[in-house]
């Protein structure tokens, strides 16, 4: 059955085809490869992409000037992508970490100045903290954001935190300089903590799955649980046991 083209919206044809070209390319690309594959000028592919990327549909390495599939992608459907790579390769060590502590075992990846979380696995427990696939959360209120600025140089962190930080709760540091202190103890201890700063009620600790290049990561993992279940010293416990966990994951090959 032929389509009445009167009925089809350009921008979010174009769109759709800007996704069709990162799913067929296999790999992050540039704009201007973007533009020249869907026939777009850069400057319409940037807006385009821009409200992608809001969507959580494509994401932007800031270092490499890329974009690739995003997360809302991945999540979908079995498109290849870095974040689909990411949960096969860490999805046994999330496994091994429910199965010992049963809390509940996050993964999320960077996106801008936002966490999204890609795959989870609940706790048993009647009474659990869980976020849903497919979230995204400020990286200043989550350990999982945390643990990712943590390996990020000064001047990134800077463009990844807003100055004016939105206090998800009460207990959310929005004061630049407390955060950064905050910061430093969590690289110090090679995880971070997140203390009912994102939902009240609910304390995370989380450690960022390193790149063999050595660069800022772009993926951490994190358990989280109900206060009365997190008491400090069960969240250190947890962290030693995250940073290790987290360490050991290889996610080279999902980088090719």
């Amino acid at each position: 059955m032929s389509l009445d083209r009167r009925y089809i919206v350009a921008p979010v044809h174009k769109s759709m085809q800007l996704l069709d070209a990162l799913v067929s390319g296999k790999e992050p690309m540039a704009l201007s490869d973007l533009a020249a594959s869907t026939a777009l000028p850069k400057t319409t592919a940037f807006r385009y992409l821009y409200t992608l990327r809001a969507s959580g549909f494509v994401t932007y390495d800031e270092r490499t000037e890329r974009y690739a599939i995003g997360p809302r992608v991945a999540v979908a459907s079995p498109l290849p992508g870095y974040a689909a790579r990411i949960k096969e390769i860490a999805q046994p060590a999330m496994l091994r970490l429910q199965r010992q502590f049963n809390e509940t075992v996050n993964l999320g990846i960077r996106d801008g100045t936002d966490i999204i979380y890609i795959d989870m696995v609940g706790s048993s427990r009647l009474l659990h903290a869980e976020a849903k696939i497919g979230k995204r959360d400020p990286l200043h209120s989550t350990a999982l954001g945390k643990a990712i600025l943590l390996t990020l140089g000064m001047s990134e962190i800077d463009r990844a935190v807003p100055r004016r930080m939105v206090a998800r709760t009460p207990y959310t540091i929005t004061d630049r300089e407390h955060f950064l202190d905050d910061i430093a103890r969590s690289a110090a201890r090679k995880y971070a903590l997140d203390l009912e700063e994102n939902e009240v009620g609910a304390r995370c600790v989380a450690a960022a799955i390193t790149e063999p290049s050595g660069r800022g990561a772009m993926a951490a993992i994190s358990i989280s649980g109900p206060c009365q279940l997190m008491s400090d010293d069960m969240l250190a416990r947890m962290g030693r046991v995250l940073a290790g966990t987290a360490g050991s994951i290889d996610i080279s090959s999902a980088l090719n």
